[in-house]
């Protein structure tokens, strides 16, 4: 447990005020006083905040993070390596999630310019409405686009491909010769979910038999996205398989799938996105698309402190990485 300044100042014998400015070195206090502060904190084994006293100080360089939802394991990892990242490069990460709102994005992204972040990351809500990156890229802070790409308005972006996802996806259901196949994905808003459907739409077209793609939409909240599924799936040509362009689609298609008592992958084949500790103790195993998130974050931080020191290229980069189709028991032939 972290030891406090009230405990250094009651075992030096001085207020926590005095205490505060001895082990910071700024404003009056006496000699003595600071020498029984300095001996007490040795002794308790107090270590100071750093990262607090920069921000009090406004010596901090802060870098604004600003994922679609933190809930999702994506971003929380994406959090984890940006965090540990700009740390070492003596930044500190501020991060507020839109959770896919434009509104509340607008509004996270004006208060973070208005205490002068140095650059911004981001997983943008929408690629039509982006003005106010825009805004901010072209005032002088860098901006990185993560997960999704806003390459066509000159901003930098690293991400999955993710047409490529979602045909190499829909490819491994056709291989097993599913024809009827859906996709669950949360909005056309979002360039990511745009590009996926997309990319299941052209394997399709591609393949030599004869097959047919239902789009779900399913919104922006887990709720909302069983709920359309479940109504997609009681047509009376249902789909044999479902892509969960997602890791929230995919968490949705499996609650979906359990309220209306079809089996894995007997009835119904499954296919996710995003790779967890627990996904191998699903029963059955999930096949799913695993994206590379740490090469994705790393890169984001290495696109950043590019543009921060000046060695970056003149031109807007766009980077994507590939995702890997990881096989397991949710996939099989069609039985119906």
């Amino acid at each position: 447990m972290s030891i406090t300044i009230r405990e250094v100042a009651g075992a030096a014998g001085v207020s926590q005020a005095t205490a505060a400015r001895a082990l910071s070195d700024y404003g009056s206090v006496s000699p003595a006083a600071r020498e029984r502060v300095l001996k007490a904190a040795a002794e308790l084994g107090y270590e100071p905040n750093r990262i607090a006293q920069a921000l009090r100080s406004g010596a901090a360089k802060v870098i604004s993070f600003v994922p679609g939802n933190i809930d999702v394991p994506f971003f929380a990892r994406a959090a984890h390596i940006l965090a540990d990242r700009l740390e070492r490069a003596g930044f500190v990460l501020m991060m507020a999630s839109s959770y896919e709102n434009l509104e509340r994005e607008r509004s996270i992204v004006e208060a973070m310019r208005s205490r002068m972040t140095s650059g911004l990351v981001i997983a943008p809500t929408s690629s039509q409405d982006s003005v106010h990156l825009v805004r901010l890229h072209e005032a002088g802070t860098p901006v990185v686009s993560i997960d999704r790409s806003l390459a066509d308005v000159g901003i930098d972006s690293i991400s999955v491909d993710n047409a490529d996802l979602s045909m190499q996806a829909t490819q491994h259901l056709i291989s097993l010769g599913h024809e009827r196949i859906a996709i669950l994905y949360d909005s056309d808003d979002i360039d990511s979910s745009a590009q996926r459907v997309a990319g299941s739409r052209a394997a399709l077209e591609d393949a030599t038999v004869r097959g047919s793609l239902l789009p779900v939409r399913g919104g922006m909240t887990l709720e909302s996205a069983i709920t359309a599924f479940v109504s997609a799936m009681q047509g009376p040509d249902r789909p044999t398989a479902v892509l969960a362009a997602d890791s929230m689609m995919t968490e949705a298609a499996l609650y979906g799938i359990r309220a209306l008592g079809l089996r894995i992958p007997e009835d119904i084949s499954v296919v996710g996105v995003d790779d967890h500790s627990l996904t191998p103790l699903l029963d059955p195993p999930l096949t799913l698309m695993s994206q590379p998130v740490d090469a994705i974050s790393n890169g984001a931080v290495d696109l950043m402190l590019s543009r921060l020191t000046g060695s970056g290229p003149i031109s807007t980069r766009h980077v994507q990485l590939r995702a890997t189709l990881v096989v397991r028991s949710s996939t099989a032939a069609p039985s119906l």
